[in-house]
């Protein structure tokens, strides 16, 4: 059904679609003698109508991490890059002008015109093989990727050969990684202590292991580090090595790269190495083909826990007494059994010693391209874009006894195998063409892009050894399962584009954009998104000559749609659900093998749409040496896909249906400024970003979309006029101090003295779950970077500065480390908990039995405010007359460290991460934090 519905929808668009190879937009603020041209397939005109920002590749190399995408953090004015984690070769979470959706917001990812997509983390690409990054946030710039440019665009250039001697660059860097503030938890004495509180408060019997003082004489002579022995000093190290020239006829490029990354917590790496090779060729007067192609191999060692928890939770957790080894148990590590408190917190140290998670990914990435200069002034290029992957993931886990809750009695053994293909065929038609003061550029771009996904997935346990790594030594068939799945989608599009200016003075850009997406159903496949752009500039007006230190005074404003059709597959279709055991007859004695419809369908299911308004102003003066951008942005996405629920005796869940409504607005100020002499130059750049998120509507929708699960228990919701994804749940008022200030107020159920007094907000007298608000957003309503670069005689210093504030994080680390559950070890803060002895108004008393005093409330809701001092580096470029001897144009040493300082109130171990998902936002559950590092290099020109 899908290829037939996808081949119907090739021949309605004839083939044509797609527009891969689009603009490259130029520095901060274009100067007004840019001229109209198609440069690599790329119009560069509409630069003066756009708000895009460019970063350039040197900047992105101050910032040591595998993915090119975490660089951006801090650069760019309306771009908030955020960590999803601390692991290595871990992804990052970019917004534009914040989320738009209810589902993942990360932007469109395109490299050297090839789509690569939203949910690639770009850590097969070298930072280093980096030339330029666009940003795209306006209509006339994001507007031209149509139905998937509604979250923005990030458009990445790669270096390229130039005509010339060979050129040889090197740059060698190694540090070292250390983990930043941890919690301080209780040793075994207070542990002991605390437990037993706990369990006497909740009316449980005593736990004999922690009472009996003959046991507690052994117990108390250990005092475990969890933490510490699971955080460790890891080494990172980079090699990067390229070779460019070429001659009139012929340019080529040629790099290799190494990277390995250990991390900070036992069990998990990143190791990459790649080579990329970019060439272009001049057959002909008017005729250049050329290549840009990547191939890469990383292998990445993942530790990111097991039963739900990461290896970060199962350490807050474990009890202090416990050792990490025992060699009277299988596979020599301790752990806990039924006898420590119900505590069935895993060996976070056995776990990832002992299991192994081999994460191994081939990629071959790139296009080839051709390009004819019909005539002059009309152009025709042609390219081929592949990205071909190879997944293979192997998790082995030994056999083991960490205790009665952890116990692997055989070896066992997963693996999974997915191969993409990604490939794109693009046609474009390009003239400018100029007539006096007018100046004219047409664009006319089609090309067809289509992923197809193959996956394939086995387990077996039962295995006769642990070194075995053959699925079908498993000894016991029931014990393996097979799984597996298809994927294809598939995006066709036609573009036009004109761009016109009069005397450099008015400049006009207009785009027309018609998608179709195999994702929706018949009928509701294509979509028009037009966009337009207007920029005056003031300065060639005659009332502006009063004032000469003005170079460029640029107003501008833009219109348009965006859109997305990153929804899931099949959403306009009935889902089916398998493998149900279905009776039949008389006595129903006979079960057989059913499906029934999951969902229900809604066949008029269609792209979610984004309108983009945005007012800018340029300014640069004092000869050009200081430029200042100013833009007032609205970002409005209706049709959201919501879900309305229906009664249960429907007897399916209800379909997605396009009925949400969600707005964006804010303010983007940047500036920069730079002088230089010959011994002498100073370059200062910043921006500070406003923005305010508000849901419009859920159309029919009468209740909340909930998100954010933790502890069971959801702590997010999404409701018309509060923003994505706030946090929801109850206020406090106080701690209860007596029995009679508990009978004349509201309280829950079983509540004694010491126990948490939450709002009656609805006023009926009883706490329930109507009394829940909202409590906090995790998105921030103010960010902001700076970034210094200063040299003095060849030595140089540069620093980045970032952070945000507005936002507020949900820190499910407190539910354990003061959550007071009286089974798990506990943060220091409970020390000064409620007792009949002393009681306390801030901190509530132990209880091992009820639940009272960790229910979602304010009590996890903290500020996400943070300042970071991001980057620091320090170098010195030898002067030319010492190099030059060895046959070097340039060499440079240099020293620094990320991460050195932060600025926070939040309690938890990093107020930096995300999670792209909108509606479970700033939730810390424990991932891994970002490290401190330390690191020394040298950079090499011949």
């Amino acid at each position: 059904m899908v290829k037939k519905a996808c081949n119907k929808l090739i021949i309605t668009s004839c083939s044509v679609i797609l527009s891969a190879q689009l603009p490259a937009f130029a520095t901060l603020i274009p100067q007004p003698d840019d001229s109209l041209s198609i440069r690599n397939g790329r119009l560069t005109a509409y630069q003066n109508t756009s708000s895009a920002d460019t970063v350039s590749g040197k900047k992105l190399n101050r910032i040591v991490t595998a993915n090119a995408l975490q660089a951006l953090q801090g650069q760019v004015a309306g771009l908030l890059v955020r960590s999803n984690s601390g692991k290595p070769g871990g992804a990052a979470t970019l917004q534009i002008h914040g989320p738009g959706r209810f589902g993942d917001t990360t932007p469109l990812v395109v490299v050297d015109g090839l789509i690569i997509g939203q949910a690639d983390n770009l850590n097969w690409l070298a930072p280093n093989a980096i030339e330029t990054v666009e940003v795209l946030k306006d209509a006339t710039s994001a507007g031209l990727y149509g139905m998937r440019g509604a979250n923005g665009v990030i458009l990445i250039t790669t270096k390229k050969g130039n005509t010339g001697q060979p050129r040889v660059t090197v740059d060698l860097f190694t540090g070292v990684q250390r983990s930043n503030q941890a919690p301080q938890l209780l040793n075994s004495r207070q542990y002991v202590d605390y437990i037993n509180d706990s369990r006497s408060n909740g009316g449980l019997i005593p736990a004999f292991k922690l009472t009996n003082q003959a046991s507690l004489d052994t117990l108390l002579k250990t005092n475990t580090d969890w933490l510490g022995a699971l955080f460790r000093p890891a080494p990172v190290r980079s090699a990067y090595v390229s070779v460019a020239g070429g001659n009139e006829s012929a340019r080529y490029l040629i790099a290799a790269d190494y990277f390995k990354q250990d991390g900070v917590i036992l069990g998990a790496d990143f190791e990459r190495l790649s080579m990329r090779l970019n060439t272009d060729f001049d057959l002909a007067d008017n005729v250049k083909v050329g290549q840009n192609m990547t191939v890469s191999q990383s292998v990445q060692h993942a530790n990111d826990g097991t039963s739900g928890r990461t290896p970060i939770e199962q350490a807050l957790k474990s009890a202090p007494y416990l050792s990490i080894t025992n060699p009277k148990r299988i596979g020599g590590y301790n752990g806990t059994t039924y006898l420590d408190a119900s505590n069935d917190a895993l060996n976070p140290i056995g776990l990832s010693v002992l299991t192994n998670d081999r994460q191994t990914s081939l990629n071959l990435i790139g296009d080839l391209f051709g390009e004819w200069t019909i005539f002059d002034g009309l152009k025709y290029r042609a390219t081929l874009g592949f990205d071909l992957r190879n997944f293979d993931r192997a998790y082995s886990m030994p056999a083991f006894n960490m205790g009665e809750y952890n116990i692997n009695l055989t070896a066992s053994l997963a693996r999974a195998k997915q191969t993409g293909y990604n490939t794109l065929l693009h046609h474009q038609l390009s003239y400018t063409h100029t007539l006096d003061a007018h100046s004219l550029a047409i664009v006319l771009a089609g090309s067809r892009q289509t992923y197809r996904t193959n996956d394939v997935s086995a387990f077996a346990d039962d295995l006769p050894g642990n070194d075995i790594r053959s699925l079908t030594a498993g000894q016991s068939s029931r014990n393996r399962t097979v799984g597996g799945s298809y994927a294809f989608y598939r995006v066709v599009s036609l573009m036009g584009q004109l761009s016109y200016d009069y005397g450099r003075k008015y400049w006009l850009t207009a785009v027309l954009r018609r998608d179709g997406s195999s994702r929706f159903g018949p009928g509701h496949r294509f979509g028009a998104f037009p966009s337009l752009g207007a920029a005056w500039y003031l300065n060639k007006e005659h009332f502006m000559e009063a004032l000469p230190y003005l170079n460029t005074v640029k107003l501008r404003a833009s219109w348009g749609k965006t859109g997305n059709d990153n929804v899931g597959d099949f959403q306009y279709a009935s889902l089916i659900a398998q493998n149900y055991n279905y009776p039949f007859g008389p006595t129903n004695a006979f079960l057989g093998v059913g499906a029934f419809p999951n969902t229900l369908p809604n066949p008029g299911v269609r792209w979610e749409t984004t309108t983009l308004s945005n007012v800018g102003l340029d300014v640069t003066a004092l000869d050009n040496s200081v430029k200042l951008r100013v833009d007032y942005f609205r970002k409005r996405t209706t049709d959201l896909l919501v879900e309305v629920p229906l009664p249960a005796s429907v007897g399916a869940a209800a379909p997605l249906t396009n009925a949400g409504t969600i707005d964006n607005s804010g303010i983007d100020l940047s500036f920069s400024t730079e002088r230089s002499n010959d011994w002498f130059s100073y370059s200062l750049t910043g921006f500070a970003s406003w923005q305010k998120n508000k849901v419009i509507s859920l159309g029919d929708r009468p209740t909340p979309v909930f998100g954010g699960l933790v502890q069971d228990e959801r702590v997010t919701a999404t409701a018309v006029g509060q923003p994505v994804g706030s946090y929801y749940g109850f206020q406090r008022v106080g701690i209860f101090q007596t029995r009679d200030e508990i009978s004349k107020n509201p309280s829950l159920t079983g509540t004694e003295p010491g126990d948490i007094r939450y709002a009656d907000l609805n006023k009926d007298g009883k706490i329930t779950d109507d009394d829940k608000t909202f409590l906090g957003s995790p998105i921030p309503t103010f960010y902001y970077g700076f970034t210094a670069s200063v040299s003095v005689r060849g030595v140089d210093l540069s620093v980045l500065l970032q952070g945000a504030s507005g936002n507020q994080l949900y820190n499910a680390n407190a539910y354990w480390l003061n959550g007071y559950q009286g089974r798990y070890n506990a943060g220091t803060e409970v020390l000064a908990r409620w007792t009949r002895e002393k009681p306390s108004t801030t901190q509530p008393r132990a209880d091992a039995s009820g639940t009272r005093n960790f229910r979602p409330s304010d009590r996890f809701v903290e500020s996400g405010s943070y300042f970071r001092l991001k980057s620091l580096q320090l170098g010195y470029t030898l002067p030319e007359s010492l190099t030059s001897g060895f046959g070097a144009s340039r060499l440079r040493v240099y020293v620094g460290a990320q991460n050195l300082f932060t600025k926070t109130k939040y309690s938890g171990f990093d107020p930096e991460f995300a999670s792209n998902q909108a509606l479970s936002e700033g939730l810390d559950v424990a991932q891994q934090p970002q490290s401190r590092m330390f690191l020394g290099g040298i950079q090499l020109n011949f």
